[in-house]
């Protein structure tokens, strides 16, 4: 009889382990899926938001604003001050010896 207790206590002991574990192992899936769940819902907010982003550029205007800012409207005088500004350090020199007469005569300007 001690015997037969003994082994059901050890199998009640054994089946309420065993069912901590499921308990357990479930309750650590489901909050594992719970918070992906969340992760990847907020991801696609970001998504969708980024993506309703793009589709709202209008192309034609952007093109506009590239050119227009690629072509101010006085368009010569930027060029001249960006040539004017241009030149290395050398070319600057070599250009004032020529100027002077104090240089060879290369012709560079």
């Amino acid at each position: 009889m001690d015997a037969t207790r003994t082994s059901r206590h050890l199998e009640e002991t054994i089946d309420n382990f065993e069912k901590q574990k499921i308990k357990d192992i479930k309750n650590i899936f489901s909050e594992f899926i719970t918070i992906e769940m969340l992760f990847h819902g907020k991801a696609l907010e970001v998504y969708t938001a980024a993506y309703q982003n793009i589709q709202k550029i209008d192309e034609e205007e952007d093109l506009e604003i590239f050119q227009s800012s690629l072509y101010p409207p006085d368009y010569s005088t930027c060029l001249d001050i960006v040539r004017a500004n241009s030149k290395s350090p050398l070319q600057k020199s070599i250009s004032i010896k020529c100027i002077s007469g104090s240089g060879h005569q290369w012709g560079i300007v």
